[in-house]
């Protein structure tokens, strides 16, 4: 996909693409996951998702760290130590590795370690693919 940007924003060139192809395949997944949630008694996610919506109407740019599941859920269901699942809870409250480390009193490298380890646990390939997975499930869409 082109990533130019311009001032900001998607530059124009940009938009008719993901308005022909990335919305509908994300409204195709959004329905998908909100079924899962009422099936699954996952609640937690709409109200997270709730959140983030507003967060970006508002353009607060607010930590979420309130909203995504708990340390211990993330835990369980990807099977992740304590310290994996605590690296996982703060990058999808938006922390960087290297403020998590920070935070967390630990070194970068520590971090950098959990990260990997997680990532594999939860079979991504990159970044945005542990957020999509740790948030929206592990199917591919």
């Amino acid at each position: 996909m082109n990533r130019r940007k311009s001032g900001g924003r998607l530059d124009a060139r940009v938009w008719p693409g993901i308005l022909e192809t990335l919305v509908p395949a994300t409204d195709r997944r959004l329905e998908q996951i909100m079924a899962w949630a009422e099936t699954h008694d996952q609640k937690w996610l709409f109200d997270f998702l709730e959140a983030r919506a507003a967060n970006l109407r508002a353009d607060a740019g607010e930590n979420f760290h309130g909203r995504i599941p708990p340390e211990d859920h993330l835990a369980q269901r990807f099977g992740l130590t304590v310290a994996q699942a605590r690296v996982l809870s703060a990058f999808l409250g938006g922390q960087s590795l290297k403020e998590i480390a920070q935070a967390q009193g630990v070194s970068i490298t520590t971090v950098r370690t959990h990260f990997v380890q997680m990532r594999e646990k939860l079979g991504a390939r990159d970044q945005a693919d542990v957020v999509r997975i740790a948030l929206l499930g592990g199917g591919e869409s």
